[in-house]
């Protein structure tokens, strides 16, 4: 079936963004390669979280563009050799290898490997097959991922792998085979298929790239090594002695400080969620957009929303902590009122310990509540 859109900007005329649709992506700076779904939320379920997951459990770089409507997300598919929305060539310019996540049809429990990466593809094959999972001799022309305009060969080395998933696959990753939005947000409706899966995905990465992927250990637990432990935006200070946040005096009549490298991480954690964008004058983009949630109605997107919003802001601002949970809740009774908890780690934590849960209210015009600091 023809796309309904041609290109992005044709689709970005009609559609809107955070509404319609979403886009999300981390650049890892040491990173050589990247995980992408150009098709994923409802587009073509559960692509974004596979790649999400991989990308962020590895340490490499990142992007999604996700349809979140109710229903018809498939006019949002825009075919991989003309996907051209901005974002993703600043994520791929720099990048050596590329592993672009997509679903197709069909109830048998298949993979589709393509692409120009013959290498990484080859060993991604053998790999899935020695984990017990079925992958097919050949990917039919359409889906081959062979064209050098298609988006996952489209890095530094012109070669990509484009990895086709059944539906009949996919739906073997969550409970009761549900792919909806709100059941492929919840991390804890996978099934252990979905993170052998991955297992075997990132392994193979492994192989081909050794020096592209830190040291994790055992596979999926660990987190990648940090190589920080700063905030990138400096807020609200860093180092071995950090400012009590919010601001408050001590016993002595003092700026109240905290030498805890958890506490320190923490209330850094909560400034990046509960500042919106523009508030920080020093650096104006400092924050998230859980606040474009605010006035949602409850609906799936509401919460998902928020999770893409605190995930994108802590990977920007916070690269040397690891989200373990995202329990945001939109007030039905309380309008303009939203929940967000958040469980931390430092991403040197063996096993992303969590840290401790940081729990916000976001009342409207931005006012926080709460917050365990």
């Amino acid at each position: 079936m023809a796309d309904t859109y041609a290109t992005y900007a044709d689709l970005a005329a009609h559609k809107t963004l955070g509404t319609d649709y979403l886009v999300s992506s981390r650049v890892v700076a040491a990173a050589r390669g990247a995980h992408i779904a150009i098709h994923g939320g409802l587009i073509e379920a559960p692509t974004t979280q596979l790649a999400d997951y991989c990308a962020s459990t590895t340490g490499n770089s990142y992007y999604s563009f996700q349809g979140v409507m109710c229903s018809g997300n498939s006019t949002l598919h825009i075919s991989s050799t003309r996907f051209d929305e901005p974002t993703i060539f600043q994520v791929l310019r720099s990048m050596e290898w590329t592993l672009s996540w997509h679903g197709t049809s069909g109830t048998d429990q298949t993979t589709y490997i393509g692409g120009l990466d013959t290498e990484l593809g080859a060993a991604i094959r053998t790999r899935l097959v020695a984990a017990g999972f079925s992958v097919a001799a050949t990917a039919p022309t359409e889906i081959d991922g062979n064209d050098p305009l298609n988006i996952a060969n489209r890095n530094s080395r012109g070669q990509g792998v484009h990895l086709e998933l059944s539906r009949g696959l996919c739906e073997t990753f969550y409970l009761s085979s549900d792919l909806t939005l709100t059941s492929i947000a919840d991390t804890s409706r996978r099934t252990d298929a979905f993170y052998a899966y991955a297992s075997a995905v990132m392994a193979a990465i492994a192989d081909t790239w050794p020096q592209s992927r830190p040291d994790t250990g055992s596979l999926p637990q660990t987190v990648p090594s940090a190589h920080t432990v700063t905030s990138v935006a400096g807020y609200p200070g860093a180092g071995t002695v950090q400012m009590r946040m919010p601001f408050q005096l001590d016993a002595m009549g003092r700026v109240a400080v905290t030498t805890d490298p958890d506490k320190m991480l923490v209330q850094r954690s909560r400034a990046v969620v509960a500042t919106v964008p523009g508030e920080y004058v020093g650096v104006p983009a400092f924050g998230s957009n859980v606040s474009r949630a605010l006035f949602r109605p409850t609906d799936p997107i509401a919460p998902a929303l928020i999770g893409e919003a605190v995930r994108d802001a802590m990977a920007r601002w916070e690269p040397a902590a690891v989200i373990t949970a995202i329990r945001p809740v939109v007030h039905d009774d309380q309008e303009g009122v939203v929940d967000v908890e958040v469980d931390v780690a430092p991403t040197n934590t063996p096993a992303a310990d969590v840290v401790q849960t940081e729990s916000v209210r976001i009342l409207p015009g931005g006012q926080i509540v709460g917050g365990s600091l």
